[in-house]
């Protein structure tokens, strides 16, 4: 099993260059979301923004009063949105620049 997800991850049977490959992949993965354009982009897309805040605000059942943990959580619009669903504590988590922003605003907004 191990043989077959080292193949699946390099072309390489060095396990030195499959970790750096590993790596090199996570590296670039979180420096394609620490950019401002495609969180606007993202927040733009009003049918995918609809989609996610009705289905939301429309199951309260699922979040009120539960803690929830947002990881990857980029802007902080769907934590934002499980506030507004009742949820009692929201933990919004990422490895991106981005949420700096994000805790500017909510600081701003809501102390």
């Amino acid at each position: 099993m191990k043989e077959t997800m080292r193949e699946l991850t390099t072309s390489s049977t060095d396990p030195d260059a499959t970790m750096e490959t590993a790596v090199e992949e996570k590296d670039s993965y979180f420096s394609n979301y620490g950019h401002h354009g495609i969180h606007e982009e993202m927040l733009k897309d009003e049918v995918r923004m609809d989609s996610y805040e009705l289905f939301i605000t429309k199951n309260t059942e699922i979040f009120k009063d539960k803690v929830v943990l947002d990881i990857g959580c980029g802007t902080g619009i769907l934590s934002l949105f499980a506030v507004k669903a009742g949820a009692s504590h929201v933990f919004a988590i990422d490895q991106s620049p981005i949420i700096h922003k994000a805790v500017e605003i909510s600081e701003r907004e809501w102390g």
